[in-house]
């Protein structure tokens, strides 16, 4: 995965969007007004100037130098302070484009020592917006939150909306990098709500630019990739010429599409050459590919520009890429060494997402030098860390904010917070109890070893049974932790898979469906939160939550297919148990490879049936069949294996080992009369278990 650092840079850098790109006539009646100005009334178009290049998708430094530098000798003659003052920030702002932040950090703090003696509100609000961001970059996260803090009572007083929108925007990158993805989505959606207003084309591209870059940071990189395609399709409706190569170049890193990736990086590297941020992400690709010597020397001088921009955000992931590289080519002395650096700024920072990513790096090295009590410890810190940061509240927290007040929103989100602490409370418990019954067990195999060693011709045949027995506790014990785990991956899996299905409806504008959707989505939310935390729940509840899902998919493509759950009424649905989610990653599999791509309106039929001590569930499906949809599969550029089916499949493994029954599951593909595809058949065999 590329680390999150670099990918909250990529949000900063299309959230720099939240404002009016170039007014075109603007500078065109400023440049024609010029000739005629003098004095004062100069001065301010020469500002004036500077300012309008401000503005994204391409910021122009040398413009905004170029006018601001004028100004400032005018302002300086004349002792015009006001003028002084905006032409020292607009010559700051030319320099954080440049990325040189040490030179931009002194002009913007000279420009807000002369506003705050001749007090100007735009200036400050500007002023501590742009210092707050390179605080940020030097991984001054404490003081980035309290400069933007500041902003919002100036551009309040100003009324500057399009100031607001680059606020919002920032702090979502902050947030995120501070490993708050909630504040991260509220500032995101605000920013865009604001930009909506102001009915700027641009920055709607750059919203979807947003989304996508924090369902990356989630890991949902189908759903990234799909926010990235619509932007491109927004901007083909809208005649917009708009950049996507580098998000592209990334994204398709992370679905291993290295061809693909490697294609749009380049692209981009056409038109920026050396972009430090394009050539970033093409070491990690080549890290990807495992082409070590490419990517150490694009990381090794990327180390360098860094340091020279004093841009740690970036550093930290370069470092780990040196890292990384180093360890490729078995060079593990240097690979800790520069690891060790990567997370120390994290660790500054509190940049969660890096110090995961570090942490994951240091305990493969120490892995594989064979120091396994210290690959335990930063393995151990992996996975505390990331546990924490990889919730699903932040995702649930979409359905709450477009179906409850504003009062509800905030009082919902201090409950998940809440929740959240205590089930981190009852891990953190389980954790103490399992190590606690680790070293019990070490100590009473000890003791046993030494009473068999003395008592071996007496008690032989007694101890072995006792040592079956313990050994046959222990290996239960194994197997529900085992089993604990995959119900931990399978549940944020299905979320991102919902969520991406959100995201896509959404995006068709139709507010009305969208609150409809998004009100099944809680309440199927709701019941996974609930279930997630059992290993089997009811026939009924898996039912119930089944239903809500294909509901949700029948909205999602308009009717397109119709559906029927048989059950024998002498069943006891709510007496019967299974494991949660056990039947969804199947019928996902029959609507979006099934049902999807067939023409007309297709059917799909889930029936229950009790045989003696065997449960089976039948997922049947009139779609195209397994091999159509392979071949549409093999062409499609998100190619993957179904990570929801695999999990599942798991599960029913483990519960073949815990129960000591047959289960399986079988595929039947269905044919017609002429042999044509008709359909897909599953059925799913567990062992009966009653509450």
């Amino acid at each position: 995965m590329k680390t999150g650092i670099i990918l909250l840079m990529e949000i900063a850098l299309s959230g720099n969007c939240f404002a009016q790109h170039p007014d075109r006539k603007a500078i065109t009646a400023l440049l024609t007004e010029l000739p005629h100005k003098n004095g004062n009334q100069k001065i301010d178009c020469l500002n004036s100037l500077s300012e309008e290049y401000w503005w994204a998708p391409r910021p122009n430094p040398d413009s905004i130098f170029f006018y601001a530098n004028q100004a400032f000798r005018l302002s300086k003659n004349t002792g015009n302070g006001y003028g002084m003052a905006m032409a020292k920030l607009n010559l700051g702002i030319s320099e954080y484009y440049r990325r040189n932040y040490p030179q931009a950090e002194k002009d913007i703090l000279e420009s807000l020592g002369m506003s705050e003696k001749d007090y100007s509100a735009k200036i400050l609000g500007y002023g501590y917006l742009y210092l707050g961001s390179i605080h940020y970059l030097k991984n001054e996260n404490t003081n980035a939150e309290r400069d933007y803090d500041k902003v919002t009572s100036y551009f309040d007083e100003t009324g500057d909306e399009e100031g607001k929108g680059k606020l919002c925007a920032f702090q979502c990158v902050l947030y995120t990098a501070m490993g708050n993805y909630i504040k991260g989505f509220e500032y995101c959606q605000k920013s865009l709500v604001i930009r909506t207003k102001l009915n700027d084309n641009i920055c709607v591209l750059a919203s979807y630019n947003n989304f996508g870059n924090l369902f990356k940071a989630a890991g949902d990189y189908e759903g990234a990739l799909d926010c990235y395609q619509k932007s491109l399709q927004y901007a083909k409706i809208k005649n917009i010429a708009w950049d996507q190569n580098e998000p592209l170049g990334s994204i398709y890193c992370r679905l291993n599409r290295y061809d693909s990736s490697f294609y749009y990086l380049f692209q981009s590297l056409k038109k920026t050459p050396n972009d430090p941020i394009i050539l970033q992400s093409l070491s990690e690709t080549y890290l990807a590919r495992k082409e070590y010597d490419s990517a150490l020397i694009i990381s090794t001088n990327l180390l360098e520009s860094f340091n020279k921009s004093d841009d740690r955000v970036h550093l930290m992931t370069a470092l780990l890429n040196v890292g990384r590289s180093y360890a490729g080519k078995n060079n593990f002395s240097a690979a800790l060494k520069f690891a060790n650096e990567g997370i120390t700024l994290a660790k500054a920072a509190h940049a969660q997402q890096c110090m995961i990513d570090g942490y994951q790096l240091i305990s493969s090295i120490y892995s594989r030098t064979g120091h396994f009590d210290s690959a335990f410890s930063y393995l151990n810190k992996y996975t505390v860390l990331k546990d924490s940061v990889l919730t699903h509240k932040f995702l649930s927290r979409l359905s709450y904010y477009a179906s409850v007040s504003e009062d509800d929103k905030k009082q919902a989100t201090l409950t998940l917070l809440d929740k959240d602490n205590k089930i981190k409370e009852v891990q953190l418990k389980q954790q103490s109890l399992v190590n606690k019954i680790l070293i019990g067990s070490i100590f009473v195999f000890t003791l046993l070893g030494l009473i068999l060693f003395r008592n071996f011709s007496l008690k032989r045949n007694n101890d072995l049974l006792e040592n079956k027995g313990k050994q046959a506790e222990l290996q239960q014990q194994a197997a529900e932790l085992k089993m604990q785990t995959l119900r931990t991956q399978m549940n944020p899996h299905f979320i991102f898979n919902c969520l991406n299905s959100i995201n896509r409806f959404i995006l068709e504008n139709n507010k009305s469906d969208s609150s409809r959707y998004l009100n099944k989505f809680s309440k199927l939310v709701r019941m996974i939160l609930q279930n997630s935390q059992s290993s089997f729940i009811s026939l009924k509840s898996e039912l119930e939550s089944l239903e809500l899902y294909i509901e949700m998919e029948i909205m999602r493509f308009d009717n397109h297919f119709s559906y029927k759950i048989i059950i024998p009424p002498e069943l006891s649905i709510s007496m019967l148990k299974v494991p949660p989610l056990i039947l969804q990653p199947y019928v996902e599999n029959a609507v979006w490879h099934g049902l999807m791509h067939k023409e007309e309106k297709g059917e799909l039929l889930i029936e229950v049936l009790q045989k003696e001590n065997d449960l089976f569930l039948k997922i049947t499906d009139n779609g195209i069949g397994r091999k159509q949809a392979e071949r549409i599969a093999s062409k499609s550029a998100t190619k993957y294996k179904s990570m929801g089916l695999l999990l599942t499949a798991d599960r029913i493994a483990m519960m073949q080992g815990t129960n000591g029954n047959e289960s399986a599951v079988i595929i039947n593909d269905l044919v017609d009369a002429d042999g044509e595809a008709a359909g897909t058949e599953v059925q799913i065999k567990i062992p009966v278990k009653y509450d």
